[in-house]
């Protein structure tokens, strides 16, 4: 994976304190595949700085255990639990023990994808499952991505989209069973300044020119063009087309 550095850390912060609500959506999503439940061990790979992490906490409860993994010591370092500095692929974790892992929107980072299923694999207890939502070759999101987060991200984003037919060659080649379901997610915005704003801190898209006003701007143009933005009862919404991998061992 791809480590954040602290610029990109403090900002990625920043938008997900300063806009909360704008990603509901996720939160549904885990709770929904991931489903954790009371006494569960889970995984997480690539948390960052831990976004979802309270609300599995509060699933397993204090007899559920939950490590967080992230490559950046910038990501995990101010987040209050279990955690591990490494990929996915250097994971160091006892073999048959997690009831679940799961990763959010990290997976893209890993070099060596079919290593990190094995970890993943290895880790799970018999029966256990692994979730995997992500960005998948082909989408909108895909092209997002790399035409402008790839161009204007202040740690590039060189990464590895999976297609479904791959997601479903890494399960194969690594004993897991598994199936591919579409997320037709939306984040969600007061106003197209918030939008702007969200996206330039999430991706740390310090490298467009012009002033803070116009950087806003061309984010707003952009998203618009590429995803498609909305106008809900909620507000703005902006369509972040995702699928999710969920896989039993």
């Amino acid at each position: 994976m791809v480590e954040f550095n602290e610029t990109r850390a403090r900002l990625y912060h920043e938008a997900l304190t300063k806009y909360p609500i704008a990603r509901l959506e996720d939160i549904e999503v885990m709770k929904t595949y991931l489903n954790p439940m009371p006494n569960d061990k889970i995984l997480g790979i690539g948390e960052g700085d831990g976004y979802f992490y309270k609300h599995i906490a509060n699933a397993i409860g204090i007899k559920g255990e939950h490590l967080a993994t992230d490559p950046s010591y910038e990501q995990l370092k101010n987040l209050d639990a279990k955690i591990q500095i490494a990929g996915a692929e250097e994971i160091d974790v006892p073999e048959n023990y997690f009831d679940k892992v799961w990763t959010f929107g990290a997976f893209h980072h890993c070099p060596n994808q079919t290593e990190a299923m094995r970890r993943m694999y290895r880790t799970l207890k018999p029966g256990g499952k692994l979730v995997i939502c992500d960005v998948f070759s082909g989408s909108t999101l895909a092209k997002h991505f790399d035409s402008q987060v790839a161009k204007y991200c202040a740690t590039g984003h060189e990464v590895k989209f999976l297609s479904e037919s791959f997601a479903q060659s890494l399960c194969q080649l690594t004993g897991f069973k598994g199936e591919i379901y579409d997320l037709p997610l939306q984040w969600h915005f007061d106003t197209l300044n918030d939008m702007g704003e969200f996206i330039y801190k999430l991706h740390a898209m310090t490298k467009l020119s012009g002033n803070y006003k116009e950087k806003l701007k061309h984010i707003v143009r952009e998203c618009k063009n590429i995803l498609g933005i909305e106008e809900t009862q909620k507000g703005l919404a902006l369509n972040w087309p995702m699928k999710v991998l969920v896989a039993t061992k």
